[in-house]
């Protein structure tokens, strides 16, 4: 199948696309990896407190009680 091929509605403008499905999710893979990137930036820029697990652990349990 050549891709994509696109279904275009009375006026000939493009409404949907047919992708196969490992064209899908290759783009679903992109995406996330892009997802991740983002919010890896985002952390790095982030000015808040980074705490070790066990400490952030035991501040939550702390909080619960």
């Amino acid at each position: 199948m050549k891709e994509p091929r696109m279904i275009v509605n009375e006026d000939g403008k493009p409404v949907s696309v047919i992708l196969s499905i490992s064209t899908y999710k290759k783009i679903l893979d992109e995406l996330e990896e892009l997802e991740e990137i983002r919010a890896y930036d985002k952390a790095k820029k982030s000015t808040d407190k980074i705490l070790p697990f066990e400490e952030a652990l035991d501040k939550f349990k702390r909080e619960d009680v």
